[in-house]
């Protein structure tokens, strides 16, 4: 697998044998796959008819004499018979059949070379030595003698050695071939084929551990625990190594001096980071040992270090080197080393830490501190996992009964934040009292991963309302992470039984909280003044605020459908690394990218989200990002997956009682019906969910029915059920809460009007300062406005706003049933969409010519106005006199028009 290039050049070794001799040594890393390609190159041969001959160099017989080269000679001695009687006699002592004086090495190799032309004359051989690096020194030289000379001998040879590490082969002369690590994919490929169904966090680890290893992408995965394999626990930072891996690198690490090994155990212990160097003199000496700068290039020449002098820095060859070089080290010898360097490196506190927690073999109060300290600063910087298992060892050495206690609450809700859910619900069992954190960790794997929200609150409100009030901040941030699962809950739920629990608690959560609360628990009534609070929430941010305050952040902001505003300014004062952690605003933006008309990008991120919840069984985010999926199928008209995710969802939350999500099926199939012209399943479907007149309470999401009721109200003749729906909207001052509902709200007000009024309201609703950003809903009002002026036979006007409908939704959208009524509008209008029939058209101007070709180009309005020197207004105009006489509405369709125009007036 992946090893093209180097059979190729086998291949051609064993074409070129049935003639002519020839040499190859394969050269490369322990585990590389050099073993597996001497056993396709022998596999080639048979199959070919050439008779295979296998040597292989043993560790432990490096100190015999020959001890290979009988190997090969003892399979061939059959046509020593064909050799002169000296030859033969050289022969017989070699392989010690005989006794006799003692032999020149020359006549040794001169009788070996001639054995095997013997042999070759009945059968082409090929020879295949594997750890030549093993071999001893009288049959290195015998071989390396045979290899140079085999001119006219129908032998192909195939050697492997270990790269930079050729035992006693002299390779002066002898062609070499590199193989190295696996290309990327292949070594995906390698992992998944061997080892199926891991999960991709350790996938990323195992191929980033193993470099292209070959050898280490087989073993590696066996030496883990299936919670290891499935991604539900941490790999540890050193990888556990098979008897193989370890026994690729120990042989060398064996060699060094009691020094070099441990300053290659500080190395491992410590990182590779530049400058590490002024470290491990520094520690070695700390530890009591004495330095000397020739041990790195001791280090170097046995292959398994590199030192970069101008860095001051050392690495491993191999990553392997430095699991194998811990496994290798003594429990004693670990902590010793991280006694010294814990010394060594006081100015980092979080790696003195972690130094201290590994040094200590019994509890320290001390050190526990210290490593909660380095926990709490990993989790600010959204390092979840790390943070979890750093409050663990934490807890661990903790002597003081409460501080373990709360150190492991700490871990288990760290480890459910990164989306270790069944590492976070063992640590939150383990606990023998119930605390506010280890029933929040509780709550948050029953509402992630089971979806249970009546668990939740069994689990969470009592706990909460016992809770004695307190101004410490751990204990107003664990009231927040309660809170926030709670209204989740209720949130999803969406049953009215559940909410009073959540108004008995909301008033001991935060300013940020509160605001979400309000945003999300009765918008339409107490989310007016949201938007002002978050500015001036989010001018307080810094990369010391908790990530619990952006969680609510980003939750508001998408109820508000502003999220896009703040995205990026929330990364830059937080800092990219902690807010990319959040798993909320992968789904805020997935529902932004609908809203604002991006749909492309909506599937993509929400498939995205779908692969990282399957990993992490983060169930309801799962059916989450496929609400997301089936809003822009919905818009799309794609009915079959429609139905498929619609399912989905279903199926999930019907039997979980979770109302707000089985809502959001009736939303997509009624935008669906509204997009194929069936008013009247579209009615039924968005009333079910948000009766005419009503905006309900505890119901976040009843502004994406609004514009669907409204519309198929009217379309079906429940002309005073929408009215009295837009009237409902009016009275709650709904385009008060945000840009977006004020679109909305705007674009209901116009359908509903009658007479020249809808006019005017179409004209402000269009006008709305960025109303163009939601570009579905804007889409909509073009279409709307450009059907009400058609229905009034202003068919000029109408093909204007029906033009930039059909452009907006068949280019941007990619939506064809709305493109389509689109199409059927500026039909009713007067314009045939598409070239007329028999290849009728209007005459084009020489000017209107040239700018439409220009336009075709790409160019834009402006561009063709500097190039003609006109203003960019006149040839706008001269654009929107071509295009009906082209039977088209956008400049998208302007090159094929051109095209067909000429070709129909060429015949």
């Amino acid at each position: 697998m992946g090893r093209t290039r180097e059979l190729h050049a086998l291949e051609a070794m064993l074409a070129e044998a049935g003639n002519e001799g020839t040499a190859l040594l394969l050269q490369g890393d322990p585990g590389v796959g050099k073993t597996a390609l001497l056993d396709a190159v022998a596999a080639r041969a048979r199959t070919n008819g050439l008779r295979v001959v296998r040597v292989v160099g043993i560790e432990s017989e490096q100190e015999l004499a020959f001890s290979a080269l009988h190997q090969l000679l003892h399979p061939l001695f059959e046509h020593a018979t064909e050799l002169p009687a000296f030859q033969r006699a050289v022969l017989e002592q070699v392989l010690s059949i005989r006794e006799g004086p003692d032999l020149g090495r020359f006549a040794i190799s001169v009788s070996a070379l001639a054995l095997l032309q013997a042999a070759s004359r009945t059968q082409a051989l090929s020879v295949v030595v594997d750890d030549v690096h093993w071999i001893d020194r009288s049959s290195a030289e015998v071989l390396t003698f045979m290899a140079r000379r085999l001119s006219g001998c129908r032998t192909s040879f195939v050697m492997a050695t270990r790269g930079g590490w050729n035992g006693f082969l002299d390779l002066k002369g002898l062609r070499v071939l590199n193989v190295g690590p696996l290309p990327a994919s292949d070594a995906l490929a390698l992992l998944d084929s061997s080892h199926p169904g891991l999960a991709e966090s350790t996938r990323r680890r195992l191929l980033e551990e193993a470099e292209g290893n070959a050898l280490a992408l087989v073993e590696l995965p066996g030496q883990l625990t299936p919670s290891q394999r499935d991604g539900v626990d941490a790999l540890p930072m050193t990888l556990p190594l098979s008897s193989r891996l370890e026994s690729v690198f120990a042989d060398r690490i064996r060699k060094l001096d009691a020094v070099m090994r441990f300053a290659l155990l500080l190395t491992a212990l410590d990182g590779q980071r530049p400058g590490n160097l002024r470290d491990i003199r520094a520690a070695t000496v700390q530890a009591g040992q004495e330095w000397d700068e020739s041990l790195l290039e001791t280090g170097e020449r046995t292959g398994l270090i590199r030192v970069d002098h101008l860095a001051e820095q050392i690495t491993f060859r191999h990553p392997l080197v430095r699991s194998c070089v811990v496994h290798m080290s003594s429990a004693g010898r670990r902590r010793t080393a991280h006694r010294a360097l814990a010394e060594i490196v006081q100015q980092h506190p979080e790696r003195c830490a972690w130094h201290l927690a590994h040094a200590a073999d019994e509890p320290d109060e001390t050190v526990a501190v210290e490593l909660t300290r380095a926990a709490d600063r990993a989790q600010a910087r959204g390092g979840a996992a790390e943070a979890a298992v750093a409050y663990r060892r934490a807890a661990e050495l903790s002597q003081d009964p409460a501080a373990r206690a709360r150190r492991l609450d700490q871990a288990a809700f760290a480890a459910g934040v990164a989306g270790l859910l069944g590492t976070a619900q063992e640590l939150a069992g383990a606990r023998t009292a119930e605390t506010l954190r280890s029933a929040t960790t509780a709550a948050y794997v029953q509402f992630h991963r089971e979806g249970d929200m009546d668990a939740v609150f069994r689990i969470l409100l009592p706990v909460m309302e016992a809770a004695p009030r307190s101004a410490a901040a751990e204990d107003a941030e664990a009231f927040d992470d309660a809170f926030y699962v709670l209204l989740n809950a209720a949130v999803w739920a969406g049953r009215a039984e559940l909410w009073p629990g959540v108004y008995r608690v909301v008033d001991r959560v935060s300013e940020a909280a509160r605001m979400c609360f309000d945003c999300v628990a009765d918008p339409a009534r107490t989310a007016h003044d949201v938007r002002e609070r978050l500015d001036r929430v989010t001018a307080t941010l810094s990369p010391s605020t908790p990530l619990w305050r952006v969680n609510w952040l980003i939750y508001t902001a998408m109820y508000l459908d502003c999220f896009t505003y703040y995205d990026g300014v929330w990364r830059d004062l937080i800092g990219p690394d902690a807010y990319d952690s959040l798993r909320f605003a992968i789904v805020a933006r997935t529902h932004e990218a609908f809203m604002r008309g991006d749909w492309d990008r909506a599937v993509a991120v929400a498939s995205h989200g779908i692969a990282d919840a399957t990993v992490h069984e983060y169930n309801l985010v799962h059916v989450v990002f496929t609400y997301g999926l089936a809003m822009v199928a919905s818009g799309r008209g794609d009915e079959e997956a429609l139905r498929t995710y619609c399912e989905t969802v279903a199926d999930w939350a019907e039997p979980r009682r979770a109302q707000l999500l089985m809502s959001t099926v009736n939303e997509c199939r009624a935008r669906a019906a509204v997009g194929r012209g069936d008013f009247e399943e579209a009615y039924q479907l968005a009333s079910a969910v948000t009766p005419a007149g009503e905006l309900p309470a505890h119901h976040p999401h009843f502004q994406r029915f609004f514009l669907d009721l409204v519309e198929s109200a009217m379309r079906t003749g429940r002309k005073t059920e929408a009215r009295a729906h837009v009237e409902a909207g009016r009275r709650a001052r709904l385009d008060a809460i945000s840009p977006h509902l004020e679109v909305i709200l705007a674009a209901a007000t116009a359908i509903t009007a009658s007479g020249e009024r809808a006019g005017e309201l179409y004209e402000a609703a269009l006008a709305i300062p960025d109303a163009s950003v939601w570009t579905y809903d804007y889409a909509r009002i073009r279409l709307l406005y450009g059907e009400w002026l058609r229905r009034r036979r202003e068919y000029k006007a109408a093909r204007v706003q029906l033009g930039a409908a059909l452009e907006l939704f068949e280019q941007r959208l990619k939506a064809p049933l709305w493109a389509q009524r689109a199409r059927n509008g500026l039909r009713a209008a007067g314009v045939g969409v598409g070239l007329p029939q028999d290849g009728i058209t209007a005459a084009m101007s020489a000017q209107e010519r040239r700018i439409a070709e220009l336009a075709a180009s790409g160019l834009s309005n402006k561009e063709i106005g500097r190039r003609l020197n006109i203003s960019p207004r006149t040839a706008g105009a001269h654009l929107y006199r071509v295009f009906p006489k082209l039977g088209i509405t956008s400049r998208t369709a302007l090159r094929d028009a051109l095209r067909s125009l000429d070709e129909a007036q060429s015949v």
